[in-house]
């Protein structure tokens, strides 16, 4: 009986709808963000770019918050600046799979730490890890580190923009009270500086998230494992600073990969061609945006297709990648959960029970 209501509970946390109804204007903003980057790309026949502005245009829009015009563009521009810095360092380290995990450690750590500023922080703190491992893992074969910066960045910039302007209507105006900018970035970064150094649990939670994706960075770039990049990038997902909340991001992400992998399989066996594999991107990532306002889930669960079908769309190989890359992400879940669990279960042998960071 406790195990049923468990797993109801699980399910139901899982594909919760938090309000009512859909956001198209926002749907719009992410789906041009997102898709008219790979579009270009690809009809220029410049597809590693087109690849990089359509990831800077997606996660600099999932960076932007609803809220008042200072904190939709600063989010969404310091996401950027952090995510640019996250390409610099993934294709800098490219060659090097000890080096390759020894910056993805150092990096996603202090990007966890992000939470301490709640939802929004914990967003951004994902979309940094994320870029790094994506980056660190596709081979930047002709472009240098400032060509791939500079057409994330480009990309990244419009996605703001768009999503910016997508949030305006309803949005809050800052209160007569608000503080000047200044004092308020001086104020974060104090709060960052001393959740550094006085929040155990959440930098029990950084250390514990750096090192499962150091350490498969570190194996599947040693074993030669072609996209094994998925399994860090699963684990980013899926490893959050409770058990019942990894058990949740693990449900939402296996669905949304069989989603993604199901709609590549179906249009390749179908139809076949890259360009139906753009449009299908450009409506999922519209849902993903349209949705997001409904639950958190619908990020999770709309965000593997869109990632699934913008790399299809440069690196079309069938069904048996679309496969492939499904496996790597049911490891990644499988990998990450694994380790997790016996460091939960560790720290309450010498802890006790523990709350979590928000």
């Amino acid at each position: 009986m406790g195990l049923r209501t468990s797993a109801t509970g699980l399910w139901t946390d899982a594909f919760r709808v938090e309000r009512r109804g859909i956001d198209p204007l926002a749907g719009l903003a992410g789906g041009v963000a997102t898709c008219t980057p790979l579009a270009l790309g690809l009809a220029l026949d410049q597809p590693a770019i087109g690849v990089l502005a359509c990831f800077g245009g997606l996660n600099a829009s999932l960076a932007v918050p609803r809220g008042p015009l200072r904190e939709r563009i600063g989010w969404g521009l310091g996401a950027s600046l952090l995510c640019c810095a996250s390409v610099a360092l993934g294709t800098a380290v490219q060659g090097s799979a000890a080096a390759s995990a020894a910056v993805a450690f150092a990096w996603v750590a202090l990007a966890a730490y992000l939470r301490t500023f709640g939802a929004n922080g914990g967003l951004t703190g994902f979309v940094i890890g994320a870029i790094f491992v994506i980056t660190n893992g596709i081979p930047a074969q002709e472009l240098d580190t400032g060509e791939r910066v500079l057409s994330f960045l480009v990309g990244s910039l419009g996605g703001v923009a768009l999503m910016a302007a997508a949030y305006a209507p309803g949005a809050p105006r800052p209160g007569p009270d608000a503080a000047p900018l200044g004092r308020v970035l001086a104020q974060g970064l104090r709060r960052y500086r001393d959740v550094l150094t006085g929040d155990r649990l959440l930098r029990a939670h950084a250390l514990r998230l750096a090192a499962i994706v150091a350490t498969t960075i570190l194996v599947y770039q040693l074993l030669g494992l072609e996209h094994g990049y998925w399994v860090p990038l699963t684990v980013l997902a899926v490893v959050q600073p409770e058990e019942h909340a990894s058990d949740v991001r693990a449900l939402q992400r296996g669905a949304g990969t069989l989603i993604g992998t199901a709609v590549i399989a179906l249009i390749t066996i179908a139809f076949g061609g890259h360009w139906l594999l753009v449009v299908c991107q450009g409506f999922a990532a519209f849902g993903l945006f349209a949705l997001f306002a409904r639950g958190y889930f619908w990020l999770v669960v709309l965000l593997t297709p869109t990632a699934l079908l913008t790399i299809s769309a440069v690196d079309y190989q069938g069904v048996a990648i679309a496969i492939e890359r499904a496996g790597w992400s049911a490891l990644g879940i499988v990998v990450g959960l694994g380790i997790a669990e016996l460091v939960w279960r560790r720290s309450r042998l010498i802890h006790g029970p523990q709350r979590a960071s928000p």
